[in-house]
């Protein structure tokens, strides 16, 4: 086994020599710095849901294997018939990983919209989402507020029958809450 032993001058020498801190200057460049190029991102659709008149498409751009596809959703829109597609435009922002493909209830007769990433929800007729997307109001909306007056994350929201809705809401952790279509 070897023995380890401590030379006290050496160890000073070393330290002298970090306490000098000479600045090197960095050594010149002939040819200009170039910035890497970023790869090219496109936005494609990149999942559908065709209901009966209406055909959901999510937009964004693909991600690696092993990444829940969703997280590269960046838009929703729909198209009615041959009709111009109308984007949805939440009231807030929503980021990657608030974006879901399963908000169409099982009976096909709603879907659920999240607002902003604090909330609240929209739960949208199918039959009446040309005009939720013109303005009008939702079937339902609904998310926790916290009487303290702090805006909870919303997250995970998904049908769990044809008028039930589980999602969570928190800070740092989340609780379960359900919602209920009447």
């Amino acid at each position: 086994m070897r023995e380890m032993r401590f030379f006290g001058s050496g160890f000073g020498v070393m330290l002298g020599a970090c306490a000098t801190a000479q600045v090197v200057p960095p050594v010149p460049v002939s040819a200009p710095v170039v910035a890497l190029e970023q790869p090219d991102v496109r936005e494609e659709v990149i999942h559908e849901i065709a209901l009966d008149g209406v055909l959901l498409r999510f937009w964004g751009s693909r991600v690696p294997m092993g990444v829940r596809e969703s997280f590269g959703v960046t838009a929703l829109d729909f198209v009615f018939g041959s009709n111009e597609p109308q984007r949805f435009v939440p009231s807030g922002a929503l980021h990657f990983s608030d974006w879901r493909f399963d908000i169409v209830s099982p009976d096909e007769a709603h879907l659920l919209l999240l607002q902003d990433r604090y909330g609240p929800y929209h739960v949208v007729r199918v039959d009446q989402l040309q005009g939720y997307l013109n303005g009008a109001e939702p079937a339902y909306q609904f998310g926790y507020q916290n009487p303290e007056g702090s805006a909870w994350i919303h997250e995970g929201a998904r049908w769990v029958g044809s008028t039930t809705v589980n999602y969570r809401a928190g800070l740092t952790t989340t609780m379960d809450f359900e919602f209920e279509l009447d």
